[in-house]
């Protein structure tokens, strides 16, 4: 397959890097290679890249040059500088963060059809089953996919899931009825009632593009400020889950955490009065802050139980592993 090059500019203050970008946890697409080089599904293309001193060199399946796509994907029309000193001068805590955080972006994903059915998928769910569930409905209804030996499979279309009916997803056990969430979505997009192309149109503004998205089934406030964020360019879109929710609690200016839909209103609003546009930025920065404290501390939990078990010979017999390697019975 023919490589191709994406150019990047070079940036000191806020460097392009690859690897954080697969890790953001905005798009559910990403695999790692191994040697630098990472997988992704995007917008019906699989491709394979790495980066390099010149920015990202890519291949795909068709061989096609998707410059257009990656630049649009990776927001590299972006004043990332300008964006960062002004959310960075609004508030102390998100400074700090985008001082930490110096790589960190907003991915543009160009299939708003994928990106809604993943976040219907990710209310309430972890990020590694919200990968699981997006990857095996990709694989379940979606057109197949190969390059350099590897298989994978493009997202399927909304009219590709009512063709499939109920059976398929029902089969994935993607729980809390999300089968029939997804195919109610479909049915929408299908008959023209929630036009996502339209929606991320710039004269169509953020609240009306999210009421549009609330009156699809299985979507509420969090899960239609992040796909209003990802995939339709609202980019004063502020999602608030439980991270986020943490996250204001370090916020010496922010309001009240909220507690009730009323509060997470209040908050969305002083986050827009306070950042404005770029209230999404300001989000994406408070968010990985305190998803990365949440890791550090479960990580932290996991291993001083691993020394208690150690240290403990009780804790070991009735609690450990059997000759057999399977957990023994209690």
């Amino acid at each position: 397959m023919k490589k191709h090059q994406l150019c990047i500019p070079k940036n000191d203050n806020h460097p392009f890097d690859l690897k954080t970008i697969t890790t953001l946890g905005q798009d559910f697409r990403w695999r790692e290679l191994g040697d630098g080089r990472y997988s992704v599904v995007l917008d019906g293309n699989l491709i394979h890249m790495r980066q390099n001193d010149r920015g990202v060199e890519y291949e795909s399946d068709s061989g096609a040059n998707l410059n257009e796509l990656l630049y649009s994907y990776f927001r590299l029309d972006d004043d990332i500088d300008a964006i960062y000193d002004y959310i960075s001068s609004r508030c102390e805590r998100v400074g700090e963060l985008a001082r930490e955080y110096r790589s960190h972006r907003i991915l543009r994903q160009p299939d708003r059809w994928e990106c809604m059915v993943a976040y219907i998928c990710s209310a309430p769910n972890s990020v590694k089953n919200i990968i699981k569930s997006v990857e095996s409905i990709a694989c379940s209804i979606g057109k197949p996919l190969e390059l350099n030996g590897e298989t994978r499979h493009a997202f399927p279309t909304p009219e590709m899931v009512l063709a499939a009916g109920v059976g398929p997803l029902e089969e994935l056990r993607l729980g809390l009825y999300r089968h029939s969430k997804i195919i109610a979505a479909a049915k929408r997009v299908v008959a023209g009632e929630l036009d996502l192309h339209s929606l991320a149109k710039p004269d169509v503004c953020y609240e009306k593009a999210k009421r549009q998205l609330r009156n699809c089934c299985g979507i509420d406030h969090k899960v239609a400020n992040c796909i209003a964020l990802f995939s339709l360019d609202k980019m004063e879109a502020f999602p608030v889950d439980r991270h986020v929710h943490k996250a204001l609690q370090e916020c010496r200016c922010s309001p009240r955490p909220p507690s009730s839909k009323t509060a997470i209103a209040e908050t969305v609003k002083w986050a827009h009065e306070r950042f404005g546009k770029r209230a999404g930025y300001a989000n994406q920065l408070l968010f990985k802050g305190a998803w990365d404290e949440y890791q550090k501390s479960r990580d932290n939990s996991k291993q001083s139980r691993r020394k208690e078990k150690g240290s403990n010979p009780q804790l070991r017999l009735e609690g450990g592993f059997g000759a057999g390697g399977s957990p023994s019975p209690r």
